[in-house]
Order: structure tokens, then C-alpha cells, then sequence
């Protein structure tokens, strides 16, 4: 159920118009005979909708508008009046009105118009406030990832940057958001140029001759390791995954990429493999070392069995041939 209130200075209109209105079950309407008293109303009570008229005594339509979009954000407001003047209708629409409904007519037909206009407004607001949130909780998803993540528009504007990425830039996402012409790369390469993020929109040709020769592609996703000489005063090592970025229609909207400092883990794998290659010839060398002794364990067991055997054949000389 849709609630609204619904302000004019002519109660019987008001009585008219709330009677029409809540006669299906898919309206609650509150009534009241001025644009003050709706203000402090407002400030207690929540509506889906304001239908107001023009022409009222102490604050007209448009002051009361301009003070709902001041003080309430995008309610739907309703301007429903009699004066189809056209300095008005520009005053309602310059000042954020979501429809203006002239008075007049069969009344039934006239609130019916009312009714449907009220929420066509209303559902608006709703998906608007549903993307919103949609974009909202996305964007907080992004911002709690561990690793370092931005996105961009189709026109390289930069519309996520999360903060795990400001943590490894150094750069805020205030002073970044909205930026485009490369800007999010002068914190890897001190200058402007290409990332990965943008070898997204390009052919494969296209990737292979830019910076990126290394790149590794799982479907729409690039991936690769690249050092970023830059970032905040050392050289690091990172790896870097991108893809297009989608709407819920599956419109591409996008590219969003994430990138993780692999520094670590390279120097680590560096020094296992030194560790590696100098453990080798020890080894190698460990081994000649040992079949050494081996043979020379052996000769002297060997040695000692011929004296055995020597020692056997004088006390049995009549049996031996030497």
C-alpha cells in the first residue's frame, strides 16, 4: 500500500480526492490545509508520496517543493493544481517535481489520472533506490576484498577503488574517484599509460603489442605478473587479474582488476631455488665423498678376507693351490 499525503487549502477537495483515492485499497492518504503543518507532519511521519497544490496561502507549491527536496531528499512529489500556467509547470519541473496533473474535469476520471501518476512516481523511486542500494552493497563487497581493486567505465573513469588499494598506492579513493586519461596509473609507473584493466576492450593483437607480452588469458579474464617500479617509492612485484565489468542486464559497463603484491613470495621462491642450486654440488660432492669410503671400506674388507683365507690355506696347505 501506497501512503501519501496530500495537501490543498479546500477541505472538500481534499475529502473529494482522499475518498477517490483510497476507494481501490492501494492508497493510505493523510489530509491536511497547508504546506507548514505538512512540513512538521513530515517530520514525524514517512510517505511514499506528497500531491500538493499550487495556489495556498503562508508557502505556494513550489516554496513547499523546494523545501520537500531540501529537507527530504526525492520523495515523489505530485504538483495537482489548477493554474496550468507555463512559468509554473517550469518552476515545478526546474525545482525536481515528478509530475504535474491539472485539476478540472469528471472527478473520478481526474483522480484516476492522479492515482496512476502517483504511482508511476512512486515505483520509479523505488528502482532507483534499488539500483542504489544493488550499487551500494557492491561497492562495500569491493571495498572489504583483500586484495587491491579498482574498476572503470567504458570511458576510463575511475568508479571503484577499494581500500586495500589505497593502502598500496598511497592514493585515496576521494582523490581518484572520477578521474580518467590513465590517471590510476602514475602511482605503478609515474606516468600515464595503459594497464591491464584496459587491455580488456583490446584484440589479442592489440595486447600483444602493448606493454603486457606476458599475458596469460582464462576466457575474458587477462592475467599477468608485472614489476611496478613506482609504487610508493620501491619496486614491487605484482600480479594482476582484469575482466569486464557487467550491469544486471549484462550490459558491459566496465573493466574491474585486482591486483596482489607477489614481491614477497618471488624473493622466496628466489631464494629457495639459490638455496637449491648451492645445496647441488654439496651434495654432488657429499656423494663422491661417501662412495669414496665405500670403496675404500670395501678394499679393506676384501684385504682382510685374503689374509683369512692365506692364514686358512698354510694351516691346510695339502687342500689351497697359491
Amino acid at each position: 500500500m501506497i501512503r501519501a499525503l496530500y495537501v490543498d487549502d479546500e477541505p472538500g477537495l481534499l475529502e473529494i480526492g482522499k475518498l477517490f483515492l483510497e476507494l481501490g485499497g492501494q492508497f493510505s492518504v493523510d489530509i491536511i490545509t497547508s504546506a507548514p503543518s505538512a512540513l512538521n507532519l513530515m517530520n514525524t511521519e514517512n510517505y511514499d508520496a506528497i500531491i500538493s497544490d499550487y495556489q495556498m496561502p503562508e508557502m505556494d507549491g513550489i516554496k513547499f517543493l523546494k523545501e520537500v527536496r531540501s529537507t527530504y531528499g526525492e520523495v515523489p512529489f505530485i504538483l495537482f493544481t489548477g493554474k496550468g500556467r507555463e512559468e509554473i509547470v517550469i518552476q515545478a519541473i526546474d525545482n525536481g517535481v515528478d509530475f504535474y496533473v491539472q485539476k478540472g474535469g469528471e472527478p473520478k476520471s481526474q483522480f484516476a489520472d492522479l492515482a496512476q501518476k502517483i504511482k508511476i512516481a512512486v515505483e520509479r523511486r523505488q528502482a532507483i533506490d534499488l539500483v542504489r542500494d544493488s550499487e551500494q552493497c557492491l561497492a562495500d563487497l569491493i571495498n572489504f576484498l583483500p586484495d587491491a581493486t579498482f574498476a572503470i567505465d567504458t570511458e576510463g573513469k575511475v568508479i571503484i577503488w577499494n581500500k586495500a588499494i589505497e593502502d598500496l598506492t598511497g592514493v585515496s579513493a576521494s582523490e581518484i574517484l572520477g578521474k580518467r586519461n590513465y590517471e590510476y596509473a602514475l602511482c605503478f609507473y609515474g606516468t600515464r599509460r595503459p594497464l591491464l584493466i584496459d587491455m580488456i576492450f583490446e584484440s589479442d593483437e592489440a595486447i600483444i603489442r602493448h606493454y603486457y607480452p606476458l599475458i596469460k588469458k582464462e576466457g575474458t579474464i587477462l592475467i599477468t605478473e608485472t614489476p611496478a617500479p613506482y609504487l610508493q617509492g620501491a619496486s614491487r612485484v605484482l600480479m594482476a587479474k582484469a575482466s569486464l565489468f557487467y550491469n544486471k542486464k549484462g550490459d558491459v559497463v566496465g573493466a574491474i582488476e585486482s591486483i596482489r603484491d607477489i614481491t614477497g613470495l618471488i624473493k622466496t621462491d628466489g631464494e629457495t631455488r639459490a638455496m637449491f642450486e648451492m645445496q647441488t654440488p654439496m651434495e654432488e660432492e657429499s656423494r663422491q665423498n661417501y662412495e669414496n669410503h665405500s670403496k675404500k671400506s670395501q678394499n679393506c674388507v676384501q684385504a682382510g678376507d685374503r689374509t683369512d683365507l692365506m692364514a686358512n690355506g698354510t694351516a691346510t696347505t695339502g687342500n689351497t693351490n697359491w
